[in-house]
């Protein structure tokens, strides 16, 4: 990859909907050429796909995530569970984790009671490949660009999900989210196509969508392990939580970190950071500690993400 790479990488990752011309515009290129471009980084498959970042919560829907440790399984067995948690549950989001569970979902649902059947499904499916499992709910629920990738020294950009209130939206309004979902970068003439709406109300309902913040942007799913990086999930417990909010600007602030969730139960924050190896790590992780003495414990594990969408 050269620095044209880079630099059309950086823009996509944090404006995935953007015309060519525009981000040829942006990267000082030809369009053709950034056309180029960018089928060569998604046929190395470091661009995997695109989405739409969704307010799930103006949609009406909770974020419930569940944890599950599996028995030891080969790569063929492993590959058929990811394959019914995909097929079966239609979930948006699927991790594989090296301790201290093996794999994780997040699922979004209308009601917190859904998760019940959801649980019910999977002990079904999994019988006694299932040791053990953990659910939580998520209170917030934020994302922030890969900066780390480009040399930046400090974030200046966030997607947040908080609680609010449903909002109302319409069923084609819905079936235009879904289409995005699939790939953010589908043209409204390929979704009016798709969904036999005209396509001046594709593109009246989707500006209407992103005024009002039920879409929040659009991302790139970038493979961060084909560029070198590794995913680690921090959780964090505080002796007391006086200073959350420090610790959520400390977070909104640092290049490597890219996700950040308050949940109900378990610890007091959850982090995610993407750095070169352990070495990197650690030093992130001291840096937490040196700055925020009331840090009682971090837990720390890999992950490798299977599949990450909204709305799937």
């Amino acid at each position: 990859m050269d620095k044209l790479d880079w630099k059309i990488l950086e823009v996509i990752d944090w404006d995935a909907r953007l015309p060519i011309n525009q981000i040829a515009k942006k990267v000082k290129s030809n369009k053709d050429v950034v056309a180029y471009r960018i089928k060569k980084l998604q046929d190395a498959k470091i661009i995997k796909r695109y989405f739409p970042v969704l307010d799930m919560f103006k949609l009406g829907y909770h974020t419930l995530r569940l944890y599950l440790d599996l028995e030891e399984l080969d790569e063929k067995e492993e590959q058929k569970i990811v394959d019914f948690l995909d097929r079966e549950l239609n979930l948006g989001i699927i991790f594989r984790m090296d301790y201290p569970y093996r794999y994780g979902f997040v699922i979004w649902l209308k009601s917190i009671y859904d998760m019940e059947k959801i649980i019910l499904k999977v002990k079904r499916n999994l019988g006694s490949t299932l040791i053990k499992y953990q659910h939580t709910i998520f209170s917030t629920f934020r994302q922030y660009p890969k900066d780390y990738l480009f040399n930046k020294k400090y974030h200046d950009k966030q997607l947040s999900l908080e609680p609010t209130e449903e909002e109302h939206y319409d069923d084609q309004d819905f079936l235009i989210l879904k289409e995005l979902a699939e790939n953010a970068r589908c043209s409204t003439v390929q979704i009016s196509q798709k969904l036999k709406i005209p396509q001046t109300t594709v593109s009246n309902k989707i500006k209407a969508l992103e005024k009002k913040k039920f879409i929040l942007g659009y991302r790139a799913d970038i493979d961060f392990i084909k560029l070198g990086f590794t995913n680690y999930f921090l959780e964090i417990y505080l002796d007391t939580n006086d200073n959350l909010n420090e610790i959520e600007s400390w977070a909104d602030a640092h290049p490597n970190v890219v996700w950040l969730q308050k949940i109900i139960g378990t610890c007091d924050i959850e982090i995610e950071v993407e750095v070169k190896g352990r070495e990197e790590l650690e030093k992130l992780l001291n840096e937490l500690r040196h700055k925020f003495k009331n840090i009682r414990k971090i837990i720390f594990w890999s992950q490798e993400y299977k599949k990450l969408t909204f709305l799937p």
